[in-house]
């Protein structure tokens, strides 16, 4: 795929421009907090636009909410497949739903249960499609990183019966799959943008790994290829303390992550905090794209951007539901775009 001039970008920049500002703000992210039960959430998020392709909603079941805020994501695609000069490049963040349902289809074959109605429509591959080929084992019909690392999986759990070694396979083979893409795009902000999602997903890795006392030998097999920080580096760093970890960071270009994260892990929530902070950094490092005026930069930080939106109505939504406290839900939103 050729790379496509940054003029080429004008109508869709356009567009994106004017649908930004109608993203959730956060007065209004906090008036859907406020409401007094999922039922009048989902009524406030309808009223927002939500749900538009779905009539048919009730009144805030699990059921309800799930077509609610999926349908809604369906619906960004849609819009910059329908914007985009080459609608392909979306490609690159579609295909997680594609890996995110092998790795539910696998784990379902060794437990015997049916998933069907639980996977993802999002994908570049048709779910149906996707649960008959690793069924039949008819892996050369899926795009070859992707065919290969299923097989992996498949082989790594069959002699384990450990289900986080198809997680650890297909992480690491989707985060090349979508670096194979941004450089085909010819894209640098591409490769950036997944650069540092592949950094963030790799200290998150650490993190949490640190958190649950697990050990240097199972941070190895995690960690994932690919990002900014060196192969060598992230090894070496295996065996660190988490205090000393977050040190080494300042030597990186994520400095200004160090304090964030040390400030994290003392939270009572640890993980939940660390999440909540690794997912801003990449929000803020988007937010640099509102002062392009011409570009694919604008486009894919509206995408994250509406993602993150449906997130916040999903953490407060299911916080109902569990009776989670205001202030809990709180603490755990993402930043918006305002």
């Amino acid at each position: 795929m050729a790379r496509i001039k940054d003029e080429d970008y004008a109508y869709a920049t356009a567009r994106i421009r004017a649908k930004e500002i109608k993203l959730m703000s956060r007065s209004r992210l906090e008036r859907l907090l406020d409401t007094a039960d999922p039922s009048d959430a989902m009524k406030l998020l309808i009223e927002s636009g939500y749900g538009s392709d779905h009539p048919e909603i009730g009144k805030g079941g699990e059921n309800d909410i799930e077509m609610l805020l999926s349908g809604e994501m369906k619906k960004a695609y849609a819009l910059l497949s329908d914007i985009l000069p080459e609608p392909q490049v979306l490609d690159l963040f579609l295909r997680q739903y594609d890996y995110l349902n092998a790795k539910l289809i696998i784990k379902a074959e060794f437990m015997g249960i049916d998933v069907s109605k639980r996977l993802s429509r999002l994908g570049t591959l048709k779910p149906e499609k996707l649960l008959k080929s690793i069924a039949d084992r008819k892996l050369e019909e899926l795009p070859e990183i992707f065919g290969k690392a299923i097989m992996d999986s498949l082989e790594a759990f069959s002699q384990t019966g450990d289900p986080q070694t198809v997680d650890f396979i297909l992480d690491k083979a989707g985060y090349e799959n979508m670096m194979e893409d941004a450089r085909n795009a010819e894209e640098p902000f591409l490769i950036e943008l997944v650069k540092r999602m592949t950094d963030t997903a790799n200290i998150r890795i650490f993190v949490r790994a640190r958190l649950l006392s697990k050990s240097g030998e199972f941070i190895r097999s995690a960690l994932i290829p690919g990002g900014s920080i060196a192969e060598k580096t992230l090894d070496e760093l295996a065996e660190c303390t988490l205090e000393q970890f977050l040190e080494e960071l300042k030597h990186t270009d994520y400095s200004d992550l160090s304090e964030s994260l040390l400030k994290a892990v003392k939270h009572p929530n640890g993980i939940s905090e660390v999440e909540k902070t690794l997912d801003d950094s990449i929000l803020l490092f988007l937010k640099r794209s509102k002062y392009v005026t011409m570009g694919i930069e604008p486009v894919i930080a509206y995408l994250f951007m509406k993602e993150t939106e449906i997130k916040n109505a999903r953490l407060i939504l299911t916080g109902k539901i569990n009776k989670i406290s205001q202030e809990t839900i709180k603490e755990r939103l993402r930043l918006g775009y305002a």
